[in-house]
């Protein structure tokens, strides 16, 4: 499986940053405790996303899979880690 922090760059990949440039991703994360490197890496490792021409790409099954994580969080929207939703 998945550690707790590749588990958060998927997350935050599914739910906000596909299809975004690497550098953008690290620029946005900069702040954060999460090796961006290291967790896209592992998560090109296991097949869950790729990187062509400098930007992240996940399938969009993996990306509706990493957005229901996140709503299965709370039933508040305001208590998960991202609104994913436009309605909530």
């Amino acid at each position: 499986g998945l550690g707790k922090e590749d588990q958060a760059i998927f997350r935050h990949i599914a739910c906000l940053f596909n299809g975004v440039k690497v550098n953008g991703i690290k620029e946005l994360l900069a702040n954060s405790e999460l090796d961006i490197d290291v967790g896209l890496q592992n998560l090109v490792d296991k097949s869950l996303l790729h990187v062509r021409e400098d930007t992240v790409k996940m399938h969009r099954l993996l990306e509706k899979l990493g957005k229901e994580i996140v709503r299965r969080q709370s039933n508040e929207p305001a208590e998960r880690e991202f609104l994913v939703d436009p309605e909530d």
